[in-house]
């Protein structure tokens, strides 16, 4: 892949020639019910509902070869395929170019840096006949009619049940699928999970979610009714659940001493951030407000964090929880500045270990580790005898997949397993670039790793290989994030763990929700009446025309054009420009100018 100069951030492919590929016939390798889902998706727009592993990639591949005479060059139509992040355009595309003859190109970036854009997309449509995207570049091409939804035959969106609010789907399909002026292309949504939500809703708002995405992307749902087929190629894992018993703190003086400490140690270093002293008199700063607000509320963040490790990690989690926060500030390019918030934040952590120190030991016990950094300890002794042994450990917070990385790699019991942790690029993480993402999800599927302690990237966007074991360390969110994290466990007899609280019927419910709602869905997809869905009213935008061009801009959009204007213009260290609103109250409510 290379980078073409002209279009800023935008990442652009190069197509290899037909011969230089080992092609599949996709047609060759399809299963039946997924030549059965691609015959249905020629007939009409359709969503397909099935598990991570089982094929949905291919389905689209084998629809897309159904429209190949449209598509082909030198005819101007295309075929657009859009994913939600850089790392699955760069999959998918790869697939596509694997199973097929198609000239793909892959486009991502920030769209809103590309320059000559006009010309450019038309040399583009010219020359590829599959367009795989972020779905940000196709709004931002629609709203300055550098793309017409007339010349897409066939529009696929990957991961469609992110078309929900202000998402970029529900954007391209709330502006321009029902309101283009000219014809529209043929609707095809993959997904795992056709709603978002937590679980636990009745029959009824499952319904709801599920005619919501139908009526959106103007489809209709539908997933695999007779399943012998589907599990005897794609496994389910066995679903438990791992009890792990929460001692009370106060059983631990340690504990109880630490987090007095810890309060006392917040309290005087916010004290500090508002007083100067000048030897025998404090008096408070007035002069720098905002940069004391900043100041407090990293100091109350790191309290947070160090409260947190310690209640889920344990002392020795909290003590390197500190350590790795120091660590980065020396690895920080501002550590050596003059700055007032890294002093603060450098002292705040300093006094925070010298109140660990004298409480932690190395021994494997409570309560230097948790008890629930135990059960996961058991847990992977119990698969460490599999020949196939690869495992996902699945959590929310970027410093528990280190620590836990840290401390698995520390651990003598488990010397079997060699761990890395992945989190996203965007995580705040310096050195966690997409190269480096790509590089760990590469050793992990050669075996050079064979444990990814993972926040929810690993979910949905990365082509890592099927485990044998996945474990919930924390319960996810919804039961999107249930499904996908779980479609990581596919190898036979593999299993898939959560993790929770003996007592605490809050995460038992949870889990009880998650396999509920699952059911739920698939039942109501497979006995939903073909035309007995609710239509839902939905609040449409205002749409501003440019007469001369035909570019639009809606008010859901608006807000991020006004930014990057603001962010063109002249700027120096006294003056950022950047937009001001004004609120008005008016008898139909608030009004924002």
């Amino acid at each position: 892949m290379s980078d073409l100069p002209f279009h800023g951030n935008e990442k652009f492919s190069t197509d290899t020639s037909v011969a230089e590929r080992q092609q599949k016939d996709p047609k060759e390798i399809a299963r039946r019910y997924q030549l059965q889902l691609c015959e249905k998706a020629k007939e009409e727009n359709i969503i397909v509902y099935l598990e991570t592993g089982c094929g949905k990639t291919l389905i689209a591949v084998l629809l897309i070869q159904e429209f190949a005479k449209a598509i082909k060059k030198p005819g101007r139509n295309v075929c657009v395929f859009l994913a939600p992040t850089v790392p699955l355009v760069e999959q998918q595309a790869d697939v596509i170019r694997s199973h097929s003859n198609f000239k793909v190109g892959r486009y991502y970036g920030d769209a809103k840096h590309s320059s000559k854009a006009h010309q450019d997309w038309i040399e583009e449509l010219e020359k590829y006949e599959v367009l795989v995207m972020t779905p940000d570049i196709l709004l931002h091409n629609l709203h300055h009619c550098f793309m017409k939804m007339e010349l897409i035959e066939l529009l696929i969106f990957d991961e469609c049940h992110h078309a929900q609010k202000r998402h970029p789907y529900a954007q391209i399909m709330r502006e321009f699928f029902k309101k283009e002026r000219g014809k529209c292309p043929r609707i095809f949504g993959m997904t795992a999970s056709p709603i978002m939500g937590k679980g636990g809703s009745n029959q009824v708002e499952y319904a709801k979610g599920i005619n919501s995405l139908e009526q959106l992307l103007d489809a209709k749902v539908y997933t695999v009714v007779d399943r012998s087929e589907l599990e005897s190629f794609v496994p389910s894992p066995i679903t438990n659940v791992w009890y792990y018993n929460k001692k009370n703190c106060l059983e631990y003086e340690s504990i109880v001493s630490c987090q007095k400490k810890f309060d006392e140690c917040k309290q005087k270093h916010i004290c500090l951030v508002f007083s100067c002293c000048n030897g025998k008199n404090m008096e408070i700063c007035k002069h720098d407000v905002k940069g004391n607000m900043k100041k407090t509320k990293t100091i109350t963040r790191l309290y947070g964090e160090l409260m947190y490790c310690l209640d889920e990690l344990g002392l020795w989690g909290a003590k390197q929880a500190v350590k790795m926060q120091l660590d980065d500030m020396v690895g920080s390019t501002n550590a050596n500045d003059d700055n007032a918030e890294n002093h603060v934040t450098n002292a705040f952590l300093r006094d925070s270990l010298l109140i660990l120190d004298p409480y932690v030991e190395d021994a494997f016990e409570e309560p230097f580790f948790s008890s629930k950094v135990k059960a996961l300890v058991e847990i992977l002794s119990q698969y460490r005898n599999r020949k196939d042994m690869k495992c996902i450990v699945f959590v929310k917070r970027i410093i528990t997949a280190r620590l836990l990385t840290k401390m698995i790699n520390h651990v003598q019991l488990l010397p079997v397993w060699r761990c890395e942790f992945l989190v996203g690029c965007h995580s705040g993480m310096k050195e966690m670039s997409r190269a480096k993402m790509n590089k760990i999800v590469d050793k992990f599927r050669s075996g050079e790793f064979n444990l990814l302690v993972a926040t929810n990237v690993a979910e949905e966007g990365l082509d890592i290989q099927t485990c044998c074991l996945v474990v919930r360390f924390d319960l996810p969110n919804t039961v999107a994030s249930f499904i996908q994290s779980r479609g990581r466990a596919r190898m036979q007899e593999s299993g898939y763990i959560f993790l929770v609280e003996r007592g605490n019927l809050s995460q038992e419910k949870r889990v009880e929700h998650f396999i509920d709602g699952e059911e739920q869905m698939r039942r109501e997809v497979q006995n939903r009446s073909p035309d007995g869905a609710e239509q839902y009213e939905e609040e449409e935008d205002q749409i501003y025309r440019v007469n001369a061009t035909d570019a639009t801009i809606s008010t859901g959009c608006c807000v991020s054009l006004l930014h990057h204007f603001c962010s063109k213009l002249s700027k120096d260290e006294y003056f950022i420009p950047v937009p001001e609103y004004f609120y008005f109250e008016e008898p139909g409510g608030v009004i924002c100018r």
